[in-house]
């Protein structure tokens, strides 16, 4: 991996010899992520966390700050959303909730020199050949100048800037009701404040690496969905609305994310990730995709997700949670017709346990599916709400300063 100091290729977009001209000095580029913030997270710091930069050129220290400081703010989102979503009753999980954890473990492949962790290591694999899937893994992460998890950091930043400004905008918009149903002329004022922002966003300079902006009716349905939580008294109605707000959202947010994705996931990422910068979205097939195909199907298994109490293996089927069943009980069978149609439409499981699991990253069926059935089994998950950083890792974040992350092994991870 990359390490202060190196660059880009000219040719695609890494070069082991850097290029002095486009360089910029590691304490400048640690500045224009460093600016202070406080908690609670506004609309406004979201912005400043995002930052300024250039994640295919940054140095690891850059963007292992900005990294940290986005999936702090995401955890800040998620409990404030959580508490005022409730009304005093039980605690939902939101879609900040899930992209704190994904964030964090994101932030496990932005090291100097990441490795497979080799309890890892399926029981039944002879030495020899889990030395080489562990070689395999090492490569994959460490390529072209750290790849795959650069082209992650760019992803999780511009969602982060871009949904997490909605959430931010929403908690400023409702937040303070005072316990007071909001009307109806609040949303709008909210929505319309957040249809100048996506324009304004859409206008971002090539230094962002924007993806093809997806139509903005499921943003916009998915946030609604959450309003509509606030207006029932309904225990059942409130859970069923903040999932159908995480699956609209969550497919948003996937489709935002595609790019990214591919580039991270390309066998050929010299290409991937000029195609990332030139933003070519060209979908047609040709001969570089099959392999890439192959290749995404072959590492798709091994990612994992680092939750608080759990690590979700991606390619094996999702459990339930510790302690309880599958889907917490308003939520076994849905019956808001909303809710029914994005089941039926994302997940592809079939009430399969075996269809509860990734077979290929790169298909945004497969993501949408896996996504869908996470979202519903752990949404009243109580340890999701942990805070992702200790005390004084906190404080330092907030300060703009460099704290040490996550102590466990380094494994690959969802975008997003």
């Amino acid at each position: 991996m990359i390490g202060p100091g190196a660059g880009t290729r000219t040719g695609g977009v890494v070069r082991e010899r850097a290029r002095a001209d486009h360089q910029v000095s590691p304490e400048v580029a640690l500045a224009n992520v460093a600016e202070p913030v406080t908690l609670p997270i506004s609309a406004e710091e979201v912005r400043i966390i995002a930052s300024r930069g250039y994640p295919l050129w940054e140095t690891v220290e850059v963007m292992q700050l900005r990294n940290r400081r986005i999936t702090l703010a995401y955890g800040d989102l998620s409990v404030r959303l959580a508490a005022l979503l409730a009304r005093g009753g039980r605690q939902q999980a939101n879609w900040c909730t899930f992209s704190t954890w994904s964030s964090r473990t994101i932030g496990g492949w932005i090291e100097h020199h990441p490795e497979p962790d080799p309890q890892d290591d399926p029981a039944w694999m002879p030495g020899f050949v889990a030395a080489l899937r562990r070689h395999a893994l090492r490569w994959a992460m460490q390529r072209e100048n750290g790849a795959t998890y650069r082209a992650l950091a760019a992803g999780n930043r511009f969602v982060f800037l871009e949904i997490g400004t909605a959430f931010g905008r929403f908690l400023d918009a409702f937040e303070g009701t005072g316990g007071e149903v909001p009307g109806e002329e609040a949303w709008a004022a909210y929505w319309a404040s957040m249809e100048t922002e996506l324009a304004e966003q859409g206008r971002l300079d090539p230094s962002w690496l924007l993806t093809e902006t997806p139509p903005p009716d499921e943003l916009q349905l998915g946030l609604r969905q959450y309003y509509e939580a606030l207006l029932t008294d309904d225990a059942r109605e409130r859970a069923e609305r903040i999932l159908a707000g995480n699956l609209l959202i969550g497919a948003y947010e996937q489709r935002r994310v595609d790019g990214y994705v591919a580039a991270s996931l390309a066998l050929f990422s010299d290409d991937a990730m000029r195609r990332l910068v030139c933003r070519r979205f060209d979908r047609a097939w040709n001969w570089r995709r099959w392999p890439s195909w192959v290749y995404a199907r072959l590492l798709s298994p091994h990612m994992a997700l680092e939750l608080p109490d759990e690590r979700l293996v991606l390619g094996r089927p999702l459990p339930p949670p510790a302690g309880g069943p599958l889907f917490p009980e308003d939520l076994r069978s849905v019956t808001t017709p909303l809710v029914q149609a994005l089941l039926t439409r994302y997940d592809l499981s079939e009430g399969s346990e075996d269809g509860r699991r990734v077979r290929n990253w790169a298909s945004y069926d497969d993501r949408m599916n896996y996504i869908a059935n996470l979202f519903r089994s752990r949404q009243q998950h109580e340890p999701l709400f942990a805070k992702p950083f200790p005390p004084d890792v906190e404080a330092k974040l907030l300060a703009g300063e460099l704290a040490p992350g996550p102590t466990t092994a380094v494994r690959p991870v969802t975008a997003g």
